[in-house]
């Protein structure tokens, strides 16, 4: 699942892997920054950071039930599908959380310069399904929840699209970010924020 990109995931060392697949470093352990920023004090700290969420199922279970009744305040009697697909996005967004946390620190150690794009409108559709097939984590994802009574495409149905705009510009704005994505270039992608729509 590698794209043609401005960088090779081989020569670029343990913590950019991720990159060509994400489910390949199930539970592997973290690299060691290269700095010695933190004292031996955070040593305990660095520990319990040092290995990757695991992906699979029944890990995805776990986490999932951890964030509906500790995130969400629920419990297994009274939440919605709403509840549920908020869940959902934890579970995803703690993956997500380590590729950027990984990316930004390897942008950092090169010392890349990044480009910023601007636009008042962003048409970028809908996000979970996106970011678990981004992240190669279609099938474990699926297998977890069909485990506990679930469809993913309940949960993908209660997503709405944060249309942010109404027009071709919005759409361009999103393929400029997906392209950029998908080249490996370190570049942000900043927009206003709309109060009232």
């Amino acid at each position: 699942m590698t794209t043609a990109s401005v960088w090779d995931p081989n020569a670029a060392g343990m913590e950019m892997k991720r990159k060509s697949s994400f489910s390949l470093l199930d539970n592997m352990p973290r690299p060691m920054p290269e700095s010695d920023e933190h004292p031996a004090t955070m040593e305990k700290l660095w520990k319990l950071m040092e290995t990757y969420e695991p992906n699979d199922p029944e890990s995805i279970q776990k986490a999932f039930a951890r964030h509906l009744e500790y995130s969400l305040a629920c419990t297994r009697f009274n939440f919605t599908m709403a509840d549920a697909y908020r869940a959902a996005g934890l579970v995803l967004r703690d993956r997500l959380m380590e590729s950027l946390n990984d990316t930004n620190d390897w942008y950092r150690t090169q010392d890349v310069k990044r480009g910023y794009y601007l636009s008042a409108e962003f048409l970028i559709g809908r996000h979970m399904q996106n970011a678990i097939v981004n992240l190669d984590l279609e099938k474990p994802f699926k297998d977890a929840f069909m485990g506990l009574g679930m469809q993913l495409e309940e949960l993908f149905s209660e997503e709405s699209d944060p249309a942010l705009g109404n027009g071709g510009l919005g759409r361009l704005a999103a393929c400029f970010l997906d392209s950029m994505a998908t080249l490996s270039l370190p570049c942000w992608g900043y927009g206003i924020r709309y109060s009232y729509g």
